[in-house]
């Protein structure tokens, strides 16, 4: 599956596509159900993030994205993975591993020595099997969070 899978940037014409990708791969997590259909305006791929090049997809040979990545701005060389979704369907196949190595890639390319990442319960041991260590916990707008960390 992998070698198939090109890795682009996002267009601005793909923020609703990516959006509902984003939507459907967040509802996997049981534990999260609820917050995201009271509150569907959190899941949301900023145009503004595609119009800077932060957001990074894996697309299909006939382009369709199948998954993505967006990272917020390099600042004192730190960096933040935002955001990174696969469709469910395709879990376990490494398409998620292979875009966060491509940002991660990116990032230290543009001067960033340390990435960071807010993850819930379900995709911690997917960030520390990517080298990433827990650093604690972070308050989100529901609720406590695990934030992770990986030396570039």
């Amino acid at each position: 599956m992998s070698t198939e899978v090109r890795l682009r940037d996002g267009r601005p014409e793909e923020v609703g596509v990516l959006t509902e990708l984003q939507r459907r791969a967040a509802m996997v997590w049981e534990e999260d159900r609820a917050i995201l259909e009271a509150h569907p305006e959190a899941v949301a791929v900023p145009l503004d993030a595609v119009r800077e090049r932060r957001v990074r997809v894996a697309a299909a040979p006939d382009d369709t994205p199948l998954g993505f990545a967006l990272v917020l701005p390099v600042t004192e060389g730190e960096c933040e993975l935002d955001a990174l979704f696969v469709e469910p369907v395709l879990h376990g196949r490494g398409l998620g591993r292979r875009l966060l190595e491509d940002v991660a890639a990116r990032v230290r390319a543009a001067g960033a020595r340390e990435l960071f990442v807010v993850s819930g319960p379900g995709a911690v041991g997917f960030y520390e099997r990517a080298g990433f260590r827990p650093v604690g916990e972070v308050p989100t707008a529901f609720g406590p969070a695990h934030q992770l960390a990986r030396a570039l």
